[in-house]
């Protein structure tokens, strides 16, 4: 018997030390387990984050095959298809500090295509520096066409109202347009609306006054017949009293106009398109009467405000080719756009017009008679 104090050599050590060792061995084994957990959580880690690049990678190339994402391209170069209105405006168009959110748009479908109407229309569009435009195409065809070629686009499949069936193309077409820009006021934006027989020669945003609800091109050829005149009604059968006055002028062009979104003016488009739905009418006076008409018995007017666009800024056809044209050239004026409203040849007079006004071929309006 050994008394209590003594310990039995093991292997050449005594037992305190082989409880060290055990204490070490036991550190090692909580330092390897460390070491794996640190090791799996980097693994994980690392798998989620490679994970979560590949399902974004996934998801945008999904988009793109879906035509659902539009990362938008300059001219010269495809665009994908975006089908959201507001992230399209958001994109061609966006808010800029200390002016009001605005676009230029034009409506079309594939038929002004091969003519050279909308060709023209976007070129002098983006060699007059406008980059806030959008064309609202109406088919696929058309729709495919300007994304191809990177131009900005919108599609709407709209059909033509039963009311406007055999009006001709450009009629239908035009009756579509106040649906159309219902759409654009209610999210906020200005339209300033063009058809595509017209030629941008400036910047239009930098010529308007944005201080009534709409501002429209006239019809009218001089101050009188555009801006407003005091007219005499004789009536002989009332004797004394057989002299009347009024005011007049002639229409607003429903081609060209530059329209603010507010309550008012959505309350407007919506009145017109109601009317086009139904009536087999002109879509330009039903527009005038729609704003000029008074109110009156049960019926009230829209209210909106509105100003005429100078007649020498922008311009209608007849200025164009019944005026302008024979000014000696210290009497020229270098317009905004051109709208050839008031003539059928309307391809040739606008590449006229253009190579007069933007590349100065003094030659170019000459060989057109003054009318159609």
């Amino acid at each position: 018997m050994r008394g209590p104090g003594y310990f039995a050599p093991l292997n050449g050590k005594t037992r305190a030390g082989s409880i060290e060792d055990l204490d070490t061995q036991r550190k090692c084994k909580q330092d390897d387990a460390r070491s794996r957990s640190h090791l799996l959580f980097l693994i994980f880690f690392t798998t989620a984050a490679v994970g979560f690049i590949t399902a974004q990678y996934l998801y945008i190339w999904t988009l793109k095959l879906d035509g659902g994402a539009n990362m938008g391209k300059e001219h010269g170069g495809a665009a994908a298809l975006d089908t959201d209105l507001h992230s399209i405006l958001m994109r061609v168009a966006p808010p800029v500090k200390g002016r009001p959110k605005e676009v230029l748009i034009a409506i079309s479908n594939f038929n002004l295509v091969p003519g050279g109407q909308l060709p023209l229309w976007l070129q002098t569009v983006k060699e007059a520096g406008v980059k806030n435009y959008l064309v609202v195409a109406i088919d696929t065809q058309l729709r495919d066409h300007l994304v191809k070629q990177g131009f900005n686009v919108y599609f709407k499949d709209l059909k033509v109202d039963k009311a406007q069936e055999g009006t001709g193309d450009n009629h239908a077409i035009s009756a579509l347009k106040f649906k159309i820009i219902q759409e654009f006021l209610e999210l906020g934006w200005n339209v300033l609306l063009s058809d595509v027989d017209v030629i941008v020669v400036q910047d239009p945003f930098q010529h308007l006054y944005r201080d009534h609800d709409i501002e429209g091109m006239s019809d009218g050829f001089d101050d009188a017949t555009a801006y407003g005149n005091i007219n005499g009604l004789d009536d002989p059968s009332m004797g004394w009293s057989r002299y009347a006055q009024g005011t007049t002028h002639l229409n607003l062009n429903s081609g060209l106009f530059y329209i603010q979104a507010n309550a008012r003016t959505i309350d407007l488009m919506k009145r017109i398109a109601a009317r086009l739905a139904k009536e087999k009418a002109w879509d330009q006076s039903v527009y005038n009467e729609e704003i000029f008409f008074l109110s009156h018995g049960k019926y009230k007017s829209p209210g909106v405000t509105v100003r005429v666009m100078d007649i020498y800024t922008f311009m209608n056809s007849k200025v164009l080719f019944r005026t302008v044209r024979y000014r000696q050239p210290s009497q020229q004026v270098k317009p905004v756009m051109v709208h050839i409203n008031y003539h059928p040849d309307k391809v040739d007079r606008a590449r006229a017009a253009y190579k007069y006004f933007v590349k100065g071929d003094v030659t170019a309006l000459r060989a057109f008679p003054g009318g159609g």
